[in-house]
């Protein structure tokens, strides 16, 4: 069952014991990233994401990977679009080590110009390493995203960076740390002793507040729910195509729309890969996202396929979705992950601690333990799988894109195969 503490600042800490496990994992998540940054600061969360742990080293006057190492814990952080995720964990015994090195995550910049200078470099080195501008995936997210911040990189821009020292990111970290947009959480073997350690650490540091609560509501683009049907062709080496569709996530419960996606996409029995991959060989493997906020989400489906097997591919992924429509699929192979398999999410300290921060209190679901969770999807029918299929897969939410040779790619035939969402054959 799940803990909830709150400090006298208002700072929810939420506790998932488990003592028959042998490590620990304490999370903190900030709601913050691109989905909240105006385009002149693009990038700013995720260089103070990297910055932060820099400042830890330099707080513990350079001994920091030292003492992880010493201690066989693992410090980590992840800037998303919507929020940060910074963790520790290891063997229960040091606890305490860990979190006060956590902690310090917590206090002002004590880095130079010159620190500061050099994590930029990092980062600069890595949007030159994964520098993704052209793909398919990118195309896709300025396509489905158009007009609103979600279509700005995590990473941001090379010039913008450049501008970002410590004034901007000592003023940044007022925003970031603001007590209504963050929360801890601590899984696995943890004591009673050892939460009530960590909360009188927690009393003595300081947050802000005066930023506006953030809710995890993604802004709507002009074109949701209104697409015109007309396929994005793009010039390129072989051929890849990405399918996208708005979904209305407010009409579906957690349960229903994690199903959902997983019986489309999950385990080697699923539609995708029969039908596209198993049975006809068209494609060998396939990428799948469920891009989702409290409001609205993008469910997105995309593969790279031979050129002249394109068509016969993009009508057979058609038919997938027309199948769902009409017959709601079979949840009796999906269903296992959150039933017979619930309790198995117990044994891995940081996917649990993810998971319940990213299910219950990021997107506000209300699992206060497993047994409710596995109620939750337990009471989910085909019919609602059938329900949802009509109510997602039609042509005014479909974004396609399509990359390749512009010459071989016919748009009348494509709109043609995207037709047969209306008809549902």
């Amino acid at each position: 069952m799940e803990q909830v503490f709150v400090t006298t600042a208002g700072i929810p800490v939420y506790s998932y014991p488990n003592p028959h496990l042998h490590s620990f994992c304490l999370c903190l998540y900030v709601k913050a990233g691109p989905m909240y940054e105006g385009k002149e600061e693009n990038g700013i969360t995720h260089f103070f994401e990297h910055v932060v742990i820099r400042n830890v080293n330099r707080i513990m006057d350079g001994r920091l990977y030292q003492t992880l190492d010493q201690l066989g814990l693992s410090l980590n952080g992840a800037t998303y679009k919507e929020f940060v995720h910074f963790s520790v964990s290891g063997a229960s015994v040091h606890f305490r080590e860990a979190a006060r090195i956590f902690l310090k995550l917590l206090e002002p910049l004590a880095l130079s110009e010159e620190e500061i200078d050099t994590e930029r470099k990092r980062i600069l080195a890595e949007i030159r390493e994964y520098d993704r501008g052209k793909s398919l995936e990118a195309r896709t997210e300025r396509a489905v995203w158009e007009g609103t911040s979600l279509t700005r990189t995590i990473a941001g821009k090379k010039k913008r960076l450049k501008k970002m020292g410590k004034k901007e990111l000592s003023r940044f970290r007022r925003t970031f740390f603001d007590g209504r947009n963050l929360f801890f959480y601590l899984t696995g073997n943890c004591s009673q002793e050892d939460v009530s350690y960590f909360l009188e650490e927690l009393e003595k540091q300081k947050f802000f507040e005066g930023a506006k609560e953030r809710r995890n509501l993604a802004p709507v683009p002009d074109c949701f729910f209104k697409r015109t049907g007309e396929p994005v062709i793009v010039k390129g080496r072989g051929t890849e195509v990405s399918f996208s569709f708005d979904v209305d996530v407010t009409r579906y419960s957690g349960a229903m729309l994690n199903l959902f996606y997983n019986m489309l996409f999950t385990g080697d029995y699923c539609p995708v890969y029969q039908e596209l991959s198993e049975k006809t060989g068209y494609i060998y493997s396939y990428d799948d996202q469920f891009e989702r906020y409290r409001n609205i989400g993008s469910l997105q489906l995309s593969y790279e396929v031979a050129a002249d097997k394109f068509y016969k591919a993009f009508a057979g992924t058609m038919d997938i979705f027309c199948r769902l429509k009409r017959d709601g699929g079979n949840l009796e192979y999906v269903r296992a992950i959150y039933l017979d398999n619930g309790d198995m999410a117990l044994d891995d300290v940081g996917d649990f601690n993810w998971n319940r921060a990213y299910d219950c209190h990021i997107m506000g679901e209300d699992y206060p333990d497993i047994e409710a969770k596995k109620r939750a999807y337990g009471v989910v029918r085909e019919s609602d799988m059938a329900r949802m299929a009509r109510e997602i897969f039609r042509p005014e939410n479909l974004t396609v894109v399509v990359k390749g040779k512009k010459k071989k790619l016919l748009k009348k035939r494509i709109q043609k195969l995207m037709g047969r969402l209306e008809a549902g054959h």
